[in-house]
This record gives structure tokens, sequence and C-alpha cells, in this order.
């Protein structure tokens, strides 16, 4: 489906109408880019609650300028009193306008597009959640040596935490990549990128002991069906022993990954050692667990001193 086929299904007089318009840039987006029908979805409400708006205003969308984008996105931020728009949410709205009005161009209904100079919103850093090194051995404990899922998910929780494994990394993980005499471990991650890890001493009983359970051949851990675990079953069987060993948080993969970032700083690592352990392309990626490890000792602190009270006398 070309531009000019798009344009010519529009009934005559209907051509600049904005509900037209909306809907043959969504059918363009769906046909020519692949979107999902969730990022359609989300692609309309954004362009619907744009024609609200501009309908209450009595505004004409092919007049629109910078100031009147600025207006709009000025306005999103009070619609919601209640809370507080995300710059993630905004950016999202902000590009949603702009493809449109890239589609209008190349419509020729605009000559150029308003949000030409207007740029995305500064995002967020969010602190990674990590668990204090009490809460890794809670949850590290209450296992069942004789069920076999549970002594698999015990070596499997071990080990993304002992080596600060992507989950991904460690369901792909198979016995050629151990050097049990060197305490090592090879991990293939993002982009095919190689790193080498090496496995703490707590680790390498539990390890072998598994190998021998396993046979010691292919990848190291499977589902009930034989084959390889998925990243979705890992966060399944994580939501459920955390639950079994009476923790009130969720503990996900990527939590232990954090835990482990942060214990190697706390116990002073540089961060570029931690920056290669994990395997990041690059050192602002790494940087965050700064502000973590610090946060800690914070944290540390508050608790060491919750019930001092310094006396007047």
């Amino acid at each position: 489906m070309d531009d000019q086929k798009i344009k010519t299904t529009l009934p005559m007089g209907e051509v600049c109408d904005l509900s037209s318009q909306i809907e043959l840039f969504l059918k363009r987006q769906y046909a020519q880019n692949s979107r999902s029908q969730a990022s359609i979805k989300a692609l309309r409400t954004d362009l619907e609650q744009y024609q609200r708006w501009l309908e209450a205003k009595k505004l004409d969308y092919l007049q629109a300028d910078r100031l009147l984008i600025l207006d709009y996105l000025s306005d999103l931020r009070r619609l919601y009193p209640d809370q507080t728009l995300k710059n993630s949410t905004m950016t999202r709205k902000l590009s949603t306008l702009k493809q449109f009005y890239k589609f209008l161009q190349m419509q020729g209904l605009v000559a150029d597009s308003p949000l030409g100079q207007i740029h995305g919103f500064k995002k967020t850093k969010k602190l990674p959640e990590y668990l204090f090194q009490e809460e890794v051995g809670q949850f590290l404990s209450g296992f069942d040596l004789s069920n076999a899922s549970d002594r698999r998910d015990r070596v499997l929780f071990s080990l993304i935490y002992g080596c600060g494994l992507r989950v991904s990394e460690a369901c792909a993980l198979k016995w050629v990549d151990f050097r049990f005499d060197e305490r090592i471990v090879r991990i293939v991650g993002k982009g095919n990128k190689e790193r080498i890890v090496p496995i703490p001493l707590w680790l390498m009983e539990l390890l072998k002991s598994w190998k021998v359970e396993t046979g010691a051949s292919g990848v190291l851990f499977l589902n009930k069906n034989g084959g390889p675990l998925s990243v979705r079953g890992v966060q399944y069987r994580m939501q459920i022993h955390s639950q079994k060993v009476g923790m009130t948080i969720n503990v996900h993969p990527h939590m232990l990954r954090h835990s482990y970032a942060t214990q190697l700083l706390d116990g002073g690592a540089d961060i570029r050692t931690v920056q290669e352990l994990l395997g990041h392309a690059a050192l602002s990626t790494t940087q965050i667990y700064t502000h973590i490890s610090n946060e800690s000792l914070r944290n540390a602190c508050q608790k060491a001193f919750a019930n001092f009270t310094l006396s007047d006398s």
C-alpha cells in the first residue's frame, strides 16, 4: 500500500478530515512498519487525545505551529492532576505527533512539521532494585532438595546472583562454558559479546553436584519437558519461591544481578571491573550502581542508629 493509494481511499471532501487522516495513518503504520496491534492502539490513544484537545479549543490541526504543540504538551501535564505523567510517556506522545505530521507532509497537507524544533523529554533514571545480603540469603534458602525442580532452581538462582548474569545468559549456559579448574565461566551476552566471569568459591560445590546429577552435557537447566528454560519460566519460578520463603517483595532475575553489582562495589571493586563483569558496553550504564552503593551505605547507617536518641542532659 503506497501513499497515493492511501490518499485516494478517502471520499471526496474528507481528505483533510482529522479523523480520516488518523485512520489512514494507523493503517499505513500497520501495513508498512509492521506495527503490532498494541502499538497501533497506543498511537490511536495519543492521536485521539490530541484531537479532543484541538476540538475543545476549536483549533485546526493543519494550522498547528510550534507554540500550539507546546501548549498542548503543557496541558497534557495538567490533564492528570492526581498523577504526573512520566517523561517516557510524554516522549512517546511527542513521537506519535512527529510521526503523524510527517505523514501529513507526505500527503501534501502541511508544508512543514510544527514539531521540527521540539525535542524529547529527558529520561528519568530509575535506580535498579536490589537485595541486601541477608535478603539474598533468605531467597537462596528454603528449597525442597528432594524435589528435582527445587534442586535445579537452587543452582540457577545461585548462579544468577553469584556471577551477576542476565536471566537469558543463565538459560543459555552449557557445561562446555565452564572451566572448573580455573573457577571461571564464559558468558555470551548481548550482541554475542563474550566475557569471562569468576565463579565464587561458595558456588563451586553446588555447580559440581549439579553437573554430576545432570550428566554434564548440553545446557545446564531444563524445564519439566526436557527443553531449555525460558526467561518467563525463570521469572515465574522466582516469584513462587520468594513467596514460599516469606519474602514480601517480588524478586525478579535482574534484582539478583543488581545485588551482585552493588555488593561488588560495596566490597571495594572499582567501577571498570564491575563494568567488565556485567558485560556493559558503556561505563555510563554501570555508573548507576555507584548511586545504589551509596544508598545501601545510607540505609545501613540508618538501620544501625534507628533506636539511638541523644539525651538533653
